[in-house]
């Protein structure tokens, strides 16, 4: 059984936008291919790529302020994680994304 920190679940909150949006590429893309991708779903898809690189340019910010003042942490976590964590995140969401397609 795994457990998890109170103090990792900050960290854990701030990757849920590239998860999220990594379910919903596949979805996506599948309706776009199939042609019945309407106006609407592209702009929120749109918004969500807009929110999900903001929020990376954030954390990138973040990491690079908190390394100029010597510190070694960010929400807990050190500074080398967030570096290899949102990709992987958006990553492990594509694959389930994905496995929505197959059912």
């Amino acid at each position: 059984m795994s457990h998890i920190e109170p103090k990792h679940i900050p960290f854990a909150v701030s990757l849920l936008p590239f998860f999220g949006f990594g379910i919903a590429l596949p979805v996506t893309v599948q309706d776009w291919y199939h042609g019945r991708l309407m106006h609407g779903d592209g702009m929120a898809f749109l918004v969500g790529l807009v929110i999900v690189a903001a929020w990376e340019w954030a954390i990138l910010l973040s990491v690079k302020s908190k390394k100029r003042r010597g510190q070694e942490r960010l929400l807990g976590r050190e500074l080398s994680s967030w570096h290899w964590a949102p990709p992987v995140t958006f990553v492990t969401g594509v694959g389930c994304g994905l496995m929505f397609l197959v059912r």
